[in-house]
């Protein structure tokens, strides 16, 4: 009796570990955004199929393109989205949005959860490159944009920490 039990105990571990394993995504491509800090899992590595998979369509008034007064057609991932998959651990309270020269900003998460704070990697159905502020920027939607300032709308994000 005791060794059908531990079998099935064990069996139940690693179906656990299994199912895990199996909802983070691996990137397979080159990285677009590394995702680390206090999260489930370790760090996750997006590449552009994943993000993409992941991604939805908004449109936000970017000041930075344009005029800054009419709606850009961006694709991406919710910073919502991003906490849905990597399950960061109850104490963290903070996402850091950093860029490739190392310099970033702070969103609360639960600013990231009241408002749809975009991960952006594509506008208008084009992948951005590194003269539009990509592989990644993040847009703030108007109705945060109090809280959000222009100069928080950071480009060449290459890295998400939660803390």
């Amino acid at each position: 009796m005791k060794k059908s039990l531990v079998i099935l105990f064990c069996l139940a571990v690693i179906a656990s570990l299994v199912a895990g394993c199996a909802q983070k995504p691996a990137a397979k491509g080159p990285t677009i955004l590394k995702v680390t800090g206090n999260i489930e899992g370790g760090t996750y590595e997006f590449d552009e199929a994943t993000f993409d998979a992941n991604a939805v369509d908004g449109e936000y008034i970017d000041p930075w393109v344009g005029d800054g007064t009419e709606a850009q057609k961006y694709n991406g991932v919710l910073l919502s989205k991003l906490i849905e998959i990597v399950k960061p651990s109850a104490d963290a309270t903070t996402i850091s949005v950093i860029a490739t020269d190392g310099k970033g900003i702070d969103v609360s998460i639960a600013d990231a959860q009241k408002w749809p704070i975009m991960l952006v990697h594509r506008n208008a159905g084009t992948a951005l490159d590194s003269k539009t502020g990509g592989p990644v920027k993040i847009a703030f939607p108007q109705e945060a944009r109090e809280t959000y300032l222009d100069e928080q709308w950071m480009w060449w994000v290459v890295e998400i920490k939660f803390k």
